[in-house]
């Protein structure tokens, strides 16, 4: 099959070379007319007109094109996705035998630019952020079915992601009509999750370690503030763990409602708190031994940079004031756009202000099942610092 060639201007060629999956559109010259939003091109060298890879081409793009193969392809077809996917869920064998919910393909970082694919106990729910994907939709759902077999394959097309591709916003149930399930976490920690009304792609299932480690660092009969609870997750593992208190907080009634169901399906104690989470660390009086800070991402794109890094110094520093001495901070910062110095930047700052010495004691990223490409810093997103505040 011949593919629309797309040429890259000299020396530019080198990150994609180095393993990097995306061509900006400064860096495309002789681009041919009238190729639709995800067509896939043939992306070659300049100065020798040497392949370097095949991609999704999007004209209305800042990311023109998203490589998906670096070799020689005569045809991709379903044969070609397939080995993709196989390939992909294949390589979360052993995180599959801890929990029952895994994120079975996460976009570049298994060479499927803009598809997540998660699975919930036997239930599937897949997002497109990308043309490419999308024109192949219901081949991608074939091969879910296909592969997996679920009782339920459940659209989460809600992402602001997909505006910048063009695509529209939409949830749906593609097969079956299921859209509960129970799923657990590596200490046996169960939850209660509704696919079709839940945030995101289903369930966070990024902090999933996470929430498991932040364990270790409990006291027993530590007094714990976990802000922006969600469904519960910090909260109900610290709970379990030996905390003598738990207040969970969260601007959600919805994900406070499922919190609720969430702490009595683990006959946990917590009490939840529906309110603005800024504004209740902000005027809150009571001391903890322990506060987890996972806020929604504050930085969508650069120019949201400067606000980001005045919330996250706000959270540091209200979170530093209300700690015991010794006390534990776990804080997490989930958009790749707030680098990790950024986000330590916002710790020292807070330690200073409140003349606090904080210690890290450990870090952390996603969990095994959002693997990182190491040529493409944009696939690491999500950092989390364990902190001991004395």
């Amino acid at each position: 099959m011949s593919y629309p060639a797309i040429i890259i201007r000299n020396h530019h060629e080198r990150r994609l070379a180095k393993g990097h999956a995306w061509a900006f559109s400064n860096e495309l010259k002789d681009v041919p007319k009238d190729i639709q939003p995800g067509t896939i091109v043939r992306l070659i060298r300049e100065f020798d007109r040497k392949t370097v890879g095949y991609g999704f081409y999007h004209p209305n793009s800042l990311i023109a094109a998203r490589v998906i193969s670096r070799e020689s392809e005569e045809s991709i077809n379903a044969d070609f996705w397939r080995a993709k996917l196989v390939a992909a869920a294949e390589r979360r064998d052993l995180l599959a035998k801890r929990r029952n919910a895994v994120r079975l393909v996460h976009s570049e970082s298994d060479g499927i630019p803009g598809l997540i694919i998660e699975r919930y106990n036997d239930l599937i729910t897949f997002q497109i952020v990308s043309a490419g994907i999308e024109a192949i939709k219901e081949q991608i759902v074939g091969l879910i079915d296909e592969l997996w077999k679920p009782r339920s394959i459940i659209e989460k097309n809600k992402s602001h992601l997909r505006k910048l591709e063009g695509l529209e916003q939409i949830e749906q149930i593609v097969k079956g009509s299921d859209t509960e399930t129970e799923i657990y976490d590596a200490a046996g920690t169960k939850f209660q999750v509704s696919l079709l009304e839940a945030q995101k792609t289903g369930f966070y299932l990024d902090q999933m370690e996470n929430r498991v480690a932040a364990r270790d660092y409990l006291k027993p009969g530590a007094k714990v503030l976990d802000l922006f609870t969600n469904e519960g997750g910090f909260a109900i593992n610290l709970a379990k763990a030996g905390a003598s208190s738990v207040v969970a907080v969260d601007a959600s009634k919805v994900a406070l409602e499922a919190a609720k169901r969430n702490a009595a399906l683990n006959d946990a104690q917590i009490e939840t708190i529906e309110a603005d989470c800024f504004d209740y660390i902000r005027n809150a009086k009571d001391k903890f031994d322990v506060i987890v800070l996972d806020p929604p991402s504050l930085v969508k794109s650069k120019k949201e940079l400067k606000s980001a890094m005045m919330g996250y110094l706000g959270l540091h520093k209200h979170a530093m004031r209300l700690l015991t001495p010794e006390g534990i901070l776990v804080t997490a910062s989930c958009s790749h756009h707030f680098t990790r110095d950024l986000f330590l930047d916002t710790i020292r700052k807070a330690a200073q202000d409140t003349k606090r010495n904080a210690m890290i004691l450990e870090e952390r990223g996603a969990a095994a099942d959002h693997p990182i490409l190491a040529m493409m810093p944009e696939t690491e997103y999500l950092k989390v610092f364990v902190l001991q505040i004395f």
